[in-house]
């Protein structure tokens, strides 16, 4: 029985190749992990408001809740946030009774008021880009319907036409 050759030496050196091959440097463990307490951000003076109204604007963004009554210090600017919040938050918004009391917070004279500006500029702009929007939209739908009573308007005209009659014509020719 003659033996192949070829295939001899490449399995030799795959076999010789298998039983060199150093074993895998072993894993280093992990390190230890030294436990930080939790760091928990310094607040400001200046970004407790904030934060708070922050707090109330998502709180209220779950489950809005009507715009309330409060009494509280006239021209407290937590209290025309919050009112804001609420107003801009419901169902349906009063986009303009919500700008009303934003600009209330800008002008505000209370010591608390500069806390709350950046916020309430935000606020502001933001009801302001609704308000265009709804105001975009409101145009668009009055275009389409505008449009829509054309087409309507051509359909009756084209259904008033006469019917072509199914007899072909005879060709006219041309007098010259």
């Amino acid at each position: 029985m003659k033996t192949d050759s070829r295939w001899l030496l490449p399995l030799s050196l795959l076999l010789a190749a298998c039983t060199t091959m150093a074993p895998p440097p072993p894993e280093d463990p992990p390190a230890p992990k030294i436990e930080e307490p939790l760091a928990r951000p310094c607040l400001s003076h200046d970004e407790a408001p904030v934060r708070a109204m922050l707090a109330f604007y998502a709180s209220n963004a779950r489950s809005p809740a009507p715009p309330t009554r409060e009494r509280g210090v006239a021209g407290d600017p937590y209290l025309l946030m919050r009112q804001a919040i609420q107003y801009g938050q419901g169902r349906p918004a009063d986009l303009h009774k919500a700008q009303s009391a934003l600009d209330a917070v800008m002008r505000s004279t209370h010591p608390a008021a500069p806390n709350l500006a950046p916020l309430a500029r935000l606020l502001h702009e933001q009801y302001g880009e609704r308000l265009r929007l709804e105001q975009q939209l409101r145009d668009t739908e009055r275009r389409g319907d505008q449009l829509q009573e054309k087409l309507d308007a051509l359909t009756a005209i084209e259904r008033s036409l006469p019917a072509r009659s199914s007899l072909p014509r005879a060709p006219q020719e041309n007098s010259r």
